[in-house]
């Protein structure tokens, strides 16, 4: 990549605007995930319990994380990647979300976050977003098992850092490549 072309400053401003959407769309995933999450522990026991009411909410405010993820970080096909990311919320986060709802969503997050973000033009970045979702998911489960609530509010921050680091992590390898 040369500087007299620009393409290093326009890898750097969709890179900072990923990093803004990423921030923007925690702290709305955040209420999202605890609200979920809330659906399915009782506080007063610690029993495992389902509660539909917080439930609901934490799925209804989940659709506003793809769009902000979207929006926000100038993805030009965001309307139908919020669609295609909700899809893959719901089938994965159920589908994992049998054996743990919050790992479930967590993965998710993380899966619908890789597809919906502004992807900067670097090679394999697909590669390392999926790496994330994976990685993600597993830590999660180790900290869930060793430190619940631990792992508990790791769901509700790491899923969209994890894309961030992930694209970090393409863009300063593929600038290795000569």
């Amino acid at each position: 990549m040369s500087t007299a072309t620009g393409e290093p400053n326009l890898l750097a401003n969709v890179r900072r605007q990923n990093w803004i959407a990423i921030t923007v769309a925690t702290i709305i995933m955040m209420v999202s995930y605890f609200a979920y999450a809330a659906a399915f522990v009782d506080p007063d026991t610690g029993e495992r319990t389902i509660e539909p009411v917080p439930m609901l909410v934490g799925l209804a405010i989940a659709p506003f994380v793809f769009i902000a993820l979207g929006f926000v970080s100038k993805n030009p096909r965001a309307p139908k990647m919020v669609v295609a990311a909700m899809g893959l919320l719901l089938a994965v986060g159920l589908t994992i979300g049998l054996l743990d709802p919050l790992i479930g969503a967590a993965t998710g997050f993380c899966l619908g976050g890789a597809l919906v973000l502004n992807r900067p033009a670097v090679e394999r970045l697909m590669f390392w977003r999926l790496g994330a979702v994976v990685f993600t998911g597993l830590y999660m489960l180790v900290l869930l098992v060793v430190v619940p609530p631990a792992g508990v509010f790791t769901g509700g921050i790491l899923p969209l850092m994890m894309i961030g680091f992930a694209d970090e992590y393409a863009a300063w390898s593929a600038a290795r490549q000569p």
